[in-house]
């Protein structure tokens, strides 16, 4: 079977045809740049979650379709490719407004486009690895606007969470005798440490703490994460190559910016906190996390953990995924 024949089974797969339901794709304006957004769901009267995707500049939607279903019986999911994203790479300027106080206000915007649209009053957004920097943000400036936050990949500490990578790829390439890889690490030198934190430096670590299970959970090998975008009945070819071209025109402007970010000391919130959390996720190491959770002050919070689970528990635990959110956040919803 081709990948245009794949597509299109998975595009019939994807129809929502009940008569309750809605799926919609449009532009939206946001901050001045046109940006893509999808809004999906079994019933149009559920609630709202919006997904705030990570990357930097790696929308969700193209691989959606391999655990959002489920979710959309439940809630309304709106995905949006944020400024220099996917589809909304389109627009590529090199005087772009990209800090993260922009994206915080696209997200705002976005959310009160969806009130005009939708006729709601709170959204939920769940936020995965860079998109949960943009999300605890506006949880932190806006909770007017949301009935829950949900961070998956929660980042707290860019630099914490670089030192805590590092140290599980030196520990489980010493475990394996890996030589290559203990070379490689060494080169680094002191890490993150005081030298500037390159491009390269930052690929070297991830590469080997995520060949150690630090992406996707005991799998050196994460293609079908990857490669599930060349299937999404969402994008064509040119589109999914807007994906690249938006990395390497961002990617220089925001990797510092997630390195930098520091949320220790931000902990008092007045929407409920619910973050949903892969034992075995070395990406955004959870380490840093759990101890700013225990000091966080919120309406409520939760953690859930997902034990055969890495950075990307919605595609390697599916099932759960769904339930905690059902059980998890949508009482919150219910109540807003």
């Amino acid at each position: 079977m081709t990948d245009q024949a794949g597509r299109a089974v998975i595009a019939d797969l994807c129809r929502i045809p009940n008569p309750e339901a809605i799926d919609r794709t449009q532009y939206v304006e946001l901050g001045g740049i046109p940006q893509f957004v999808s809004i999906r769901g079994r019933d149009a009267s559920n609630p709202v979650l919006v997904v705030c995707h990570g990357g930097p500049s790696l929308p969700s939607l193209p691989s959606s379709w391999i655990w959002q279903r489920g979710v959309e019986d439940y809630v309304t999911v709106v995905n949006y490719d944020q400024r220099s994203s996917g589809k909304s790479a389109v627009v590529l300027d090199d005087e772009m407004d990209l800090s993260v106080d922009r994206y915080v206000d696209d997200l705002t915007e976005l959310i009160v486009w969806l009130q005009g649209e939708l006729g709601v009053t709170k959204v939920g957004v769940l936020g995965h690895s860079w998109g949960t920097i943009v999300g605890l943000t506006l949880a932190e400036r806006r909770a007017d606007l949301l009935w829950g936050y949900i961070g998956v990949g929660q980042v707290i500490s860019g630099a914490e969470n670089e030192a805590e990578c590092f140290g599980h790829a030196v520990r489980s390439a010493t475990a394996d005798g890996n030589e290559e890889a203990l070379a490689e690490l060494r080169a680094l030198g002191e890490y993150p440490g005081d030298a500037p934190l390159t491009v390269e430096r930052i690929v070297t670590c991830r590469k080997w703490a995520q060949h150690y299970g630090g992406l996707s959970a005991h799998r050196s090998d994460f293609a079908y994460f990857l490669d599930s975008e060349e299937l999404s009945p969402y994008y064509t070819d040119d589109e999914l190559r807007l994906i690249g071209a938006g990395q390497q025109a961002s990617m220089q402007k925001l990797l510092p910016q997630v390195l930098d970010f520091d949320a220790r000391d931000r902990t008092a919130f007045d929407v409920p906190i619910l973050l949903l959390l892969g034992r075995d996720d070395w990406t955004t190491p959870t380490p840093p996390t759990r101890r700013w959770f225990e000091r966080v002050v919120a309406p409520s919070k939760e953690i859930v953990w997902f034990e055969n689970s890495a950075h990307l528990p919605m595609f390697e635990e599916p099932g759960k995924f769904v339930v905690s959110l059902v059980n998890h956040a949508l009482p919150h919803a219910v109540t807003a």
